[in-house]
């Protein structure tokens, strides 16, 4: 593979003249093993010495389809005091990966640091979050974000959401959700699939229908937990006005819908409706 390195770097003696970061190093970079070759050329020049060299990097290996959270913990523990903006990122990096414990790890570590979490902090952090970690430390994170006076900031209310529901603590998540001034449709979505998770169907049914009302449109992701609770109700009166709103919604029939139309069909004994 050719490298993309560029064939002249500028030296330790000219990073002074250096008005702008020098990001352009790595606008090309397609590859961890190109980022590496860069990383290497930067650390021989003495570029590292600019803060913004080491967070492309750490912002590559945490967001890049192939980056590596490893190499860039490894580069994260060289940084003397990382900002906030770092410890995000790499909080972030970890949930993508599907690795939330280790998230949880870097906001204790950051907190005995007395570095100040800010508004983006806890999304990035609770959106990874799996139902064991949710349950482990969830309340602990909501009383940190209570500490810190987001909890009136929608992205952050909307994770808090997402947490609670999926660890089952459905009437927390309600409290949350109930605060929430501007709901975005995928915070409609959560909080249905929650009441769906803990077998509360009747629920999922009245929180679609206060959705409606107030002139949110659903999405396809909607209307699937919408019929998923109006088959284990084997309420076709229900199915069938969902089915008008795919109409009138103009939603486009995944297979998904589509197969969560038959199967609701089929539960409330109208077969021939699935034809």
């Amino acid at each position: 593979m050719a490298s993309v390195a560029p064939t002249h770097f500028p030296t330790h003696t000219h990073l002074q003249s250096f008005e702008n970061p020098p990001v352009t190093l790595f606008e090309n970079c397609k590859s961890m093993d190109q980022l590496k070759q860069i990383h290497a050329q930067t650390m021989k020049t003495g570029l590292t010495a600019h803060p913004m060299v080491l967070n492309r990097i750490i912002v590559f290996c945490c967001t890049d389809e192939f980056g590596d959270m490893k190499y860039a913990r490894r580069v994260f523990d060289t940084i003397p005091e990382p900002s906030v903006f770092l410890w995000n990122t790499m909080m972030k990096g970890y949930g993508r990966i599907r690795y939330p414990d280790y998230g949880v790890s870097m906001y204790f570590t950051m907190q005995r640091l007395s570095v100040k979490p800010d508004c983006y902090t806890f999304p990035f952090l609770l959106k990874g979050f799996t139902r064991e970690i949710a349950l482990a430390c969830g309340k602990e994170l909501h009383a940190s974000v209570l500490k810190y006076g987001f909890d009136s900031n929608v992205f952050v209310q909307n994770a808090l959401v997402h947490m609670y529901s999926i660890c089952g603590l459905i009437d927390m998540a309600r409290g949350v959700f109930d605060m929430i001034c501007e709901k975005e449709v995928a915070t409609w979505n959560v909080m249905i699939s929650g009441y769906n998770r803990v077998k509360k169907y009747d629920e999922s049914w009245k929180l679609f229908n206060c959705m409606q009302k107030k002139g949110v449109l659903p999405t396809s992701v909607t209307l699937v937990s919408v019929l998923s609770a109006c088959s284990k109700l084997k309420d076709l009166d229900a199915g069938k006005q969902v089915h008008k709103c795919v109409k009138e919604c103009l939603i486009e029939p995944t297979l998904v819908l589509e197969n969560a139309l038959v199967d609701m069909y089929v539960a409330c004994g109208e077969i021939e409706c699935c034809a």
